[in-house]
């Protein structure tokens, strides 16, 4: 039982550390476009270009939706894939619940993976990272989108949020591991993200 609230905390911890990061020295986030407005710029495979992704047997660019997915996972550049159920994108990614210390208080995200989710509490669609870039979530038609976030790599291996594409602006620090259910101001403000 002592594992459990320790692993708790540290969720709480890390969801605390995030919104520090919105009034810190980064500065405050400014309004912007609502998620159905523009894609955005980025530099992922080029500026302003989609991300092509594998889905059910053919490439898709996400940039110009995802066409049924639920689940994307960023396994390289040049290596995306998607999937019809969030069941699936855990498989691939390696992701199982009965050793998942948070499973009963966090959204499934696998270890080593920094995910985002569409909604609050790790809802709707979910873009999933390994890297350690920046990355463009207009390419993956994701731009200004995020709502929740879980960060579970090892600790230490923070990840950020930013508000403009390639790293620039605002930042939240998206603390490992952690989680949080909601990003407060910074909610369908995010631009790009770094594992």
């Amino acid at each position: 039982m002592r594992k459990i609230r320790t692993a708790v905390a540290g969720v709480t911890i890390g969801a605390a550390l995030a919104f520090v990061g919105l009034t810190g020295t980064a500065g405050t986030a400014q309004a912007g476009p609502t998620a159905d407005q523009g894609q955005g710029q980025g530099q992922g495979q080029g500026q302003g270009q989609g991300v092509r992704a594998t889905f059910e047997g053919r490439s898709i660019d996400l940039s110009g939706g995802w066409q049924g997915a639920r689940a994307c996972a960023v396994f390289a550049a040049d290596d995306v894939r998607c999937y019809d159920t969030t069941e699936a994108a855990d498989r691939a990614s390696g992701y199982q619940r009965a050793a998942d210390p948070l499973a009963a208080r966090a959204p499934a995200c696998a270890n080593g993976w920094v995910c985002l989710y569409q909604y609050a509490n790790g809802e709707g669609r979910r873009l999933i990272f390994s890297d350690e870039y920046w990355d463009n979530l207009g390419n993956y038609g994701f731009d200004n989108k995020t709502s929740s976030w879980r960060n579970n790599q090892n600790s230490g291996d923070n990840a950020s949020l930013a508000r403009n594409g390639d790293g620039s602006g605002t930042r939240v620090t998206l603390s490992a591991p952690g989680y949080a259910s909601s990003l407060g101001s910074f909610d369908n403000r995010a631009s790009a993200v770094h594992g």
